[in-house]
């Protein structure tokens, strides 16, 4: 059995619209690109590659991964089954279309230890994270790898190491406490992220 970590979705579609929404009317849009590119790769690395996990990027079928991760030598890239355009449309039924989460479990290989990242957390990820919890594994949910990752890695108790979970009864931000009891109420049943 091994320990993996999979980022979902780091094509150019996915992250360059994220990070246009982080650079939005920054005047110094390069340097904080860099500084997100930089940090991402930098945490990936030191949280999961250095202890011991495989490191997987699950792309959509024909999609390139993002000039922002670097990958190395012993990283895998997975196709999901689906292309973009076909998660993108809608059907006749009024939905889009998802990857079979079992199929991109199956694709891990032998497994009982899963870190999730990648986007979008209350959708795809947690998607995967429900589907690996229905199958026994031992599954989080790194959420300052999420779509939240611009904001996480300028808290000040953000370490590139470690994924710290945030008390959001106590969080440092302006959450209302309407805001933060929906968080929370959000998470119960959900042992794939941290209950808090």
């Amino acid at each position: 059995m091994t320990k993996q970590f999979i980022f979902l979705y780091p094509i150019p579609e996915i992250i360059d619209f994220e990070l246009s929404k982080y650079l939005y009317g920054k005047p110094n849009k390069d340097e904080l690109k860099g500084k997100y590119q930089a940090t991402l790769n930098k945490c990936i690395d030191a949280r999961y590659r250095q202890n011991g996990f495989g490191i997987n990027y699950a792309v959509f079928n024909g999609s390139a991964v993002s000039d922002v991760i670097e990958l190395q030598p012993l990283d895998r890239i997975i196709e999901v089954g689906l292309d973009f355009k076909a998660h993108t449309t809608k059907q006749p039924s009024g939905k889009y279309p998802y990857p079979d989460e079992s199929d991109i479990l199956k694709k891990l290989g032998d497994v009982n230890t899963l870190r999730i990242g990648g986007f979008h957390m209350c959708d795809c990820v947690e998607k995967l994270a429900e589907k690996a919890y229905e199958k026994g594994l031992n599954v989080l949910v790194d959420e300052d790898l999420t779509e939240y990752f611009p904001m996480r890695m300028n808290d000040s108790d953000f370490r590139i190491d470690k994924y710290i979970v945030r008390d959001l009864k106590n969080c440092q931000r302006d959450l209302s406490d309407v805001l933060s009891e929906i968080s929370l109420k959000a998470r119960k049943g959900k042992p794939w992220l941290c209950q808090h």
